[in-house]
């Protein structure tokens, strides 16, 4: 038998062991809620980690989007100023040819005259019809005769733009050639307006021409000019691309509110020196009421070319077939019609929609951001969508994982 000290060893070792094994398993718990947070840190830090590539990836995507944009923007620039170095190069060309012509024709008519002359000596006097002679020496001057075309060189639809570059800054960014688009009545609301003392107005003509007059008009208005449009300026032609050479066409020309005449046209007097110019500056010097803002509706620069510019052609969008369709969006469906529809200035005007739908025309625009607007709505749509689905599957394994761990806690307990 067993004395009472065997018997205590022995109950002793059991109680001792009993917490041995409480430990182990607590310790074993303890590891496995740590791999199963380290598990779930690992897993969602990937994802959190292309979540966030992912975004900077279609930022990256917008930010191109845009540098391609204003990269269009810039050939448009470059192709113009091309357009119009082509044409300097045509008429200089033409002089040339014409010059040559000339002094071949002056030429020949001194051999003529020799021979003539050596005829004369020889042979009696002929009496030759007078008026016969004169019209046979007319035509030995002028066998070529070229038509004259008298045109609104400034208009935007042939092709002439507003140089940002060397004018006053307006309320019309980007929309500056809206003081050029020739139309019957234009809207008060889009007036090229500035700030500054003095404003300068720099227009690129459509083509070269002989300058014969200018003109100014201002939107409609009864009894009174309103405040703030022109009431004096000069116009210079520009001799050179960067307008440091200018001559001047025509001086203190003043738009009166005698008459209620809309469009005052100044003709440029007939001893002017400048013979084809490619380039205007219209200088405001004053304007009615004497306030600090000067407001420019519409201006035209008159002139005679032997060559007609063609007028700029645009297709309409497939989504609006018509002109009718574009009337019913506009007053039926506004909202989409200023959101969602292209309102170019030149899409209108160029398919014969100021007739159908005059109120399109006078809210339309230069540079319609309708489309750009559209993709960039539409890439933001994705960001969103994506950015919700991805959150919703990480939302999804979270609670996966959760469970997991819960479950595991309670199996390490029991």
């Amino acid at each position: 038998m067993l004395n009472n000290a065997d018997m205590e060893s022995a109950y002793g070792s059991e109680s001792c062991s009993n917490p041995d094994q409480t430990l182990k398993k607590e310790t074993f718990s303890f590891q496995e809620l740590t791999k199963t947070r380290e598990k779930w840190v690992h897993t969602y830090g990937q994802m959190i980690g292309m979540g966030i590539v992912s975004f900077i990836l279609i930022l990256l995507l917008i930010n191109s989007y845009r540098m391609s944009s204003k990269i269009e923007e810039t050939h448009l620039i470059v192709s113009n100023l091309q357009t119009q170095f082509d044409k300097l190069s045509k008429l200089e060309l033409r002089t040339t040819s014409e010059l040559q012509k000339a002094e071949s024709l002056e030429k020949e008519n001194e051999k003529v005259m020799e021979h003539l002359s050596k005829a004369s000596k020889e042979m009696k006097p002929m009496m030759i019809n007078e008026d016969v002679r004169n019209q046979e020496k007319r035509n030995e001057e002028n066998p070529y005769k070229d038509s004259v075309y008298k045109i609104n060189s400034a208009s935007y639809m042939f092709g002439a733009t507003v140089d940002t570059s060397y004018s006053s800054s307006s309320d019309l960014s980007g929309e500056s050639d809206l003081v050029l688009l020739d139309r019957p009545n234009p809207p008060a609301n889009r007036a090229w307006c500035s700030d500054e003392n003095e404003p300068v107005l720099t227009v690129n003509l459509a083509n070269y021409i002989k300058p014969t007059a200018v003109s100014y008009q201002h939107f409609k208005w009864n009894r009174t000019v309103p405040h703030g449009s022109p009431r004096v300026f000069n116009v210079f032609a520009c001799l050179d691309f960067y307008c440091e050479k200018t001559e001047p066409l025509i001086s203190n020309c003043e738009y009166k509110s005698s008459g209620q005449i809309q469009e005052q046209i100044y003709p440029i007097p007939s001893n002017s020196r400048t013979k084809s110019i490619g380039k205007v500056q219209f200088r405001f010097l004053k304007n009615h009421g004497n306030v600090k803002k000067t407001c420019v509706s519409l201006i035209r620069v008159y002139g005679e070319s032997p060559d007609l510019p063609k007028m700029k052609e645009y297709k309409m969008d497939p989504n609006s077939r018509t002109c009718s369709d574009l009337r019913n969006k506009y007053h039926n469906n506004p909202f989409l019609y200023d959101k969602f529809e292209y309102k170019h200035c030149g899409t209108l005007f160029s398919n014969g929609c100021c007739s159908v739908c005059p109120e399109c025309c006078d809210e339309c625009y230069i540079e319609d951001y309708t489309r750009k607007n559209n993709i960039i709505c539409g890439i933001l749509g994705g960001v969103f969508f994506a950015f919700a689905v991805m959150m919703l599957i990480v939302l999804c394994a979270y609670i996966g994982d959760r469970r997991e761990f819960n479950r595991s806690r309670q199996n390490g307990r029991h």
